[in-house]
């Protein structure tokens, strides 16, 4: 069942109720009926408040979660041009067992662009821009890897030249990504406010997210743009910006379709923060752009959000240090998820939404076989379910995380050089993207 037949089953409840009064009030010799149409009306109501209090399974669907944990690495800044280069994140997540580069949208390129307000080299690019993984402490206390960044030169203040944004960059031969939700957590820096000028022109504004078509004429440029920005206003107070325009690269004169500011959720210093952010693209009155901060709606926008040309999504700027403001401009971001539409529900944040664990893998099987000094044991299990979406399973061995996750229902665990007679133990849990973990399962038994 998809999300709008939840919602319209949901709404039909109070329909149906003023329906059956209607008939009861319209026929005078039907007293003997009120009584068990009463009964009838009561149920009714009951469902429909259970249906708003009851939390449901949603049909979307997880395509991507990393936390750049263990076998992530950020590769070397190449193919520099004369304002910029690109640098890869690669490999499998182990906390996750997603992997690096994304593929799930089509990607050509998953990292970080670096462009820069001077021509560079490869030694002096860290002068303008650097990117890391490094552990820092994270939203929930504990120990995470971040992606951190930091342009150190922008430029003259107001014309913001250099950024480096975490792009996913996709070809327009492929078609439009319709519907998505991303999420993560993210950390402004302490300064952000006197970083920001409103006394310059152009020098009060900071970017969180954006979006941009590409294809025209089969080239990159294209005919939208939807983005979420930090404004310093003439009060000296930081808000919201949301908007949709031609900026993309086909016209030359800015052209703002909608625009939305919101003055009373607050931007978050110094701390993280739950972003998150849908589209449905359409040319229509049912295109929507929604965004969140820490679970407070921050922008809903509901009509067309398409170009004049209908161009797709080509460009997704995931999170960006671009500012026109003083620098230096930081990127703190991990937690990265990316679903194919709301996984909490229609418009609801998923902050502290899921706190319910998957259920327990169940038929856990073990199969030994030797291959020369290397013996493999073959594992399966059936799958989990959730009251949002599995995202995946944990491997252990005899109580111990061997470090790896997996999306499917079956592991090869390879142990070089095991002592004949070893006995080892395995179990399996499951996970769901908000990180609760569900108990071990019933363990199986091999011996070497």
């Amino acid at each position: 069942m998809n999300i709008n037949n939840q919602a319209l089953q949901a709404s039909s409840f109070p329909v149906l109720i003023i329906k059956q009064l209607h008939i009861e009030k319209s026929n005078a010799n039907c007293f003997a009926r009120r009584g068990v149409n009463m009964v009838f009306i009561n149920m009714l109501l009951l469902l429909t408040a259970l249906s708003f209090v009851t939390p449901a399974a949603y049909a979307a669907s997880l395509l991507f979660k990393s936390n750049l944990g263990s076998g992530v690495s950020l590769g070397a800044p190449y193919n520099f041009s004369a304002h910029g280069a690109y640098q890869m994140i690669n490999g499998t997540d182990k906390e996750t067992g997603y992997m690096w580069p994304v593929s799930a949208l089509g990607s050509n390129f998953s990292g970080v662009q670096l462009i820069t307000v001077d021509p560079i080299t490869s030694s002096t690019i860290g002068n303008y821009i650097s990117s890391q993984i490094r552990s820092v402490t994270g939203p929930k206390g504990g120990a995470v890897n971040e992606l951190f960044q930091q342009v150190k030169i922008t430029g003259e203040l107001g014309r913001a030249g250099s950024q480096a944004p975490l792009l996913i960059q996709r070809p327009w031969t492929i078609g439009d990504v319709k519907d998505l939700y991303i999420t993560y957590w993210f950390k402004y820096q302490a300064d952000l406010e006197t970083q920001l000028d409103n006394t310059v022109s152009s020098a009060n504004w900071r970017t969180q997210f954006s979006l941009k078509t590409g294809g025209y004429n089969n080239t990159g440029e294209g005919d939208y743009r939807m983005s979420v920005t930090v404004m310093k206003g003439a009060d000296g107070k930081l808000y919201w910006m949301t908007k949709g325009d031609n900026v993309g690269g086909v016209f030359p004169t800015r052209v703002d379709y909608w625009r939305e500011d919101n003055h009373i959720v607050p931007v978050p210093i110094d701390k993280w923060f739950k972003f998150e952010v849908y589209w449905h693209r359409s040319s229509g009155t049912d295109g929507r752009f929604w965004a969140a901060v820490d679970g407070e709606v921050i922008a809903d926008y509901h009509g067309p959000n398409m170009g004049d040309y209908n161009l797709p999504i080509t460009r997704i700027f995931v999170s960006n240090p671009y500012s026109g403001g003083h620098t230096s401009v930081d990127n703190h971001i991990t937690g990265l998820e990316i679903w194919n539409g709301f996984p909490c529900g229609d418009g609801v944040s998923c902050l502290n939404f899921d706190t319910v664990a998957p259920t327990v893998p169940a038929s856990l099987a073990s199969k030994l076989s030797n291959y020369g000094t290397a013996s493999g044991v073959a594992l399966s299990w059936s799958k989990s379910s959730d009251n949002v979406a599995v995202a995946g399973y944990k491997i252990y061995r005899n109580g111990t995380n061997i470090g790896v996750t997996t999306t499917a229902t079956s592991f090869r665990d390879v142990i070089m050089g095991s002592a004949k007679g070893a006995l080892y133990s395995y179990t399996v849990r499951a996970f769901d993207a908000a990180e609760n973990l569900s108990a071990a399962s019933t363990a199986t038994l091999v011996t070497y």
